[in-house]
C-alpha cells in the first residue's frame, strides 16, 4: 500500500508539470500560475519565479491539468514582421529575386524614326543591343521594386516592350508622344518604396522600365 501511495503521489507531480520555453531554447518544468502583458509566473520547485514576457517563446500545458480559460497566457509574442526598406540605391527599379534585388540593365535610349515612307515613320527609342543579360522566365512572379527620394511618384516609371533587332532594341512605333506602355498595378510596401507589377503576364521577349521624361532605360529580358 506505500508503495502503491508513493507511486501514484509520483505520477501526480509528473502529471501536472507545464513547461515554458524560453527564446533562448531554455524549457523551465512547473506549473503555470497565471501572467500578463509583461509577466509570466511559473511554478518551479515550491518557488514562484518571473519571466519577462517577451523572453518567452511558448507554454505547453500537461493536458490533464490545462489551466482554466481565466488563467489562460496571453498568446506567445510574435516578432514584428521586417519593414522592406527597399534597394539600397534610390530612383532605379530592380527585379526582385528570391535572394534579394537583382539590377537591371541600364541603357540611355535615343530617339529615331522607324520604317516608312522615306523614313518618316513613328518615333521609337532605341537601346544598344539585341538581348538584355538579364533574363527572366516567363513563369516567375515579375515584381519590380524602386525606392524614391522624398516627394518621388512612382506612376513616372512606365514598362514597355521592345522589339529585338540587329544590334539594338526598340520601343513600339508612336506617332506623337510617347511610345504605348504595359499596364502595371504599383502598390506601396513602405516608406517610399513600392512594387511595380504588370497586369498580364509578361510574354518571351524584351521589356524595359523608364522614367517618364528620361532616357534612362532598365532593361531585362524574358524566356520560356
Amino acid at each position: 500500500m506505500a508503495r502503491f501511495t508513493v507511486l501514484a503521489l509520483f505520477f501526480a507531480v509528473a502529471a501536472g508539470a507545464d513547461t515554458l520555453r524560453l527564446r533562448d531554447g531554455t524549457t523551465v518544468n512547473g506549473s503555470f500560475l497565471g501572467g500578463t502583458a509583461d509577466d509570466v509566473r511559473f511554478l518551479v520547485n515550491d518557488q514562484v519565479q518571473h519571466f519577462a514576457r517577451g523572453n518567452v517563446a511558448e507554454i505547453i500545458f500537461n493536458s490533464m491539468t490545462a489551466p482554466p480559460a481565466s488563467r489562460d497566457a496571453p498568446p506567445p509574442a510574435r516578432d514584428a514582421p521586417p519593414v522592406d526598406t527597399g534597394p539600397d540605391y534610390a530612383g532605379a527599379p530592380f527585379l526582385r529575386g528570391s535572394s534579394g534585388y537583382i539590377p537591371l540593365e541600364r541603357e540611355i535610349g535615343t530617339m529615331a524614326r522607324s520604317g516608312g515612307f522615306y523614313g518618316m515613320g513613328g518615333t521609337v527609342y532605341r537601346v544598344q543591343g539585341s538581348r538584355s543579360p538579364v533574363r527572366v522566365r516567363q513563369g516567375d512572379r515579375i515584381v519590380l521594386v524602386v525606392r524614391l527620394n522624398a516627394g518621388g511618384d512612382p506612376r513616372q516609371f512606365q514598362l514597355y516592350r521592345l522589339d529585338s533587332r540587329m544590334g539594338y532594341r526598340q520601343t513600339q512605333p508612336a506617332m506623337g508622344g510617347m511610345p504605348p506602355a504595359l499596364p502595371v498595378t504599383i502598390n506601396r510596401i513602405s516608406d517610399s518604396v513600392y512594387e511595380i507589377i504588370p497586369v498580364r503576364a509578361l510574354y518571351p521577349g524584351e521589356y524595359a522600365v523608364s522614367p517618364a521624361n528620361s532616357n534612362e532605360s532598365y532593361c531585362f529580358g524574358v524566356d520560356y
